[in-house]
């Protein structure tokens, strides 16, 4: 359906949010990206209503870079949505876990968690303990 460009190295995890029209992908450019789809979603909707093959009506416009997430100092492992809240969580070679906000226009470093000896190849939200930060 589309070929998100951007990240300047491997592209280590991308996951869609739960709910919004949202992905959000890292890379070990030390960066991570906020993806939205909408209009693809939009068009791939409307080429199905019209019987029209969805490969017609898309092109690589059709996903926007939302916002682009600097401030780990090495590659970034993972990253994940909270379920609910308008939260990233990320994970890096740089031994942090870091938690992003980000709203319809932008996104920013929230907060930064320390004390891994090593890389850090993942973190998730638990989805049971879900409260507003």
């Amino acid at each position: 359906m589309s070929i998100l460009t951007g990240h300047g190295h491997y592209v280590m995890c991308a996951q869609f949010h739960p709910t919004k029209d949202l992905i959000i992908s890292c890379s070990l450019d030390q960066t991570l990206r906020l993806w939205d789809f909408t209009q693809l979603k939009k068009k791939y909707t409307t080429a199905l209503g019209a019987k029209a093959k969805p490969s017609e009506a898309t092109s690589s416009n059709d996903v926007e870079t939302r916002a682009i997430l600097e401030g780990h100092d090495r590659g970034v492992n993972w990253c994940s949505f909270h379920p609910t809240l308008n939260l990233i969580v990320s994970a890096a070679d740089d031994r942090k876990v870091k938690l992003w906000k980000y709203t319809e226009t932008k996104a920013w470093e929230h907060d930064s968690l320390y004390g891994h000896s090593n890389n850090v190849c993942c973190a998730v939200f638990h989805e049971k303990l879900v409260r507003d930060t």
